[in-house]
């Protein structure tokens, strides 16, 4: 059953239409089934109806991707380009600490793992932008120093602190962390990290612009794909749509040829810019500038 069950996902994956959408499938697919059966109750999890279930439910998006569900293809395109699941993790955990800057002192003095979390530039800059956020709603830089629901009972030197007690030490390391957990989850995370010279403004309203730093260092998926490569798929980059049906049967065979391999590159067809132009629409540009 999980042979039948892996040969039926190579099958759809064959069937994607872009190469790095099957190369991607191809790596996720072997890793999802060699930690399926690599453990020593291996033969129980193929038996197990519950992990069955739920990639037999792998296996349907796929096949309604391949065949034009709307709500299918986002998932996949979500998956392969890090909007969700561990990739999007793969890519923002090295953005979740900067190792420029020295760790902050402890709020517990006898607990190391009181220390608050760091903003490296790019988070700061991709939290502060409304353009890299599910809710579409932007974080004051203010709310990074002081969470929103830190009462204020945490300045020691306040009025509230001096009627009622200073907070918890233990309760303040708690809410700094919860709002750091909760907000960079919201986050598109960006694909690659583009630069500009000194001086140079932001080239694209959509974009985020990192501030300075002491090192500029890989973001996401920089060797993997490009950003330029998504915008030829979704035919940002073609200077005329397709050819309507009616006119290509009109002309002859040699003006159909030059027209396709001389003037531009054949488009994607429409069902596949759209979804990749709103793919596009969930990925930032985070930029670099000196």
């Amino acid at each position: 059953a999980v042979r039948s069950l892996y040969r039926s996902f190579l099958r759809e994956i064959r069937i994607l239409p872009q190469d790095y959408l099957r190369r991607f499938f191809r790596l996720k697919l072997a890793d999802d089934f060699r930690t399926f059966l690599s453990s020593e109750s291996g033969k129980a999890k193929a038996s197990d109806p519950s992990k069955m279930k739920r990639m037999n439910k792998e296996l349907l998006r796929l096949k309604l991707a391949n065949v034009g569900h709307k709500k299918a293809f986002n998932h996949i395109l979500d998956l392969a380009y890090g909007r969700k699941g561990r990739l999007k993790w793969s890519i923002m955990k090295p953005l979740l600490h900067d190792p420029t800057v020295p760790p902050p002192p402890r709020i517990i003095s006898a607990v190391e793992r009181s220390r608050p979390p760091i903003y490296s530039p790019e988070l700061t800059a991709l939290l502060t932008s409304s353009y890299s956020r599910t809710s579409r709603n932007a974080v004051s830089r203010q709310h990074l120093q002081n969470p929103p629901m830190l009462p204020p009972r945490a300045d020691r030197s306040s009025e509230e602190a001096r009627l009622f007690g200073p907070l918890s030490k233990r309760r303040e390391v708690n809410i700094r962390w919860h709002y750091f957990t909760t907000q960079w989850k919201r986050l598109f995370p960006p694909i690659e990290l583009s630069k500009t010279q000194q001086g140079a403004g932001v080239g694209n309203s959509d974009s985020v612009a990192a501030g300075a730093a002491a090192s500029v260092r890989t973001v996401g998926l920089q060797s993997a794909c490009t950003f330029q490569e998504l915008e030829e798929f979704s035919g940002m980059h073609h200077e005329a749509p397709p050819t309507p049906r009616r006119q290509v049967l009109n002309r002859d065979q040699d003006v159909r040829t030059n027209h396709s391999e001389e003037n531009r590159r054949k488009a994607p067809n429409r069902y596949l810019r759209r979804r990749y132009m709103e793919l596009l629409g969930r990925i930032p540009i985070l930029t670099y500038t000196p």
